[in-house]
């Protein structure tokens, strides 16, 4: 499963890291892969909540957190 904002048929959001850089290769989550350094959940309704351009540590305690920091 890859969670992005690139399905437009749910919605006009654009990953703002793909606007930024002029690209459409970065992606929120991976299954198995990677996750994004921006990346900071899904919320109800299957909002994608992004910190772009700041880390999701410097925005998020590490209680927020659901993965080890490396």
């Amino acid at each position: 499963m890859d969670i992005d904002f690139s399905n437009l048929d749910f919605g006009n959001s654009q990953c703002p890291w793909n606007l930024a850089d002029n690209v459409n290769e970065h992606k929120c989550a991976v299954k198995n892969t990677s996750i994004c350094k921006y990346f900071c959940g899904i919320q109800y309704l299957d909002s994608v909540l992004c910190s772009y351009p700041y880390e999701n540590i410097s925005v998020l305690d590490s209680d927020d957190i659901d993965r080890k920091l490396v």
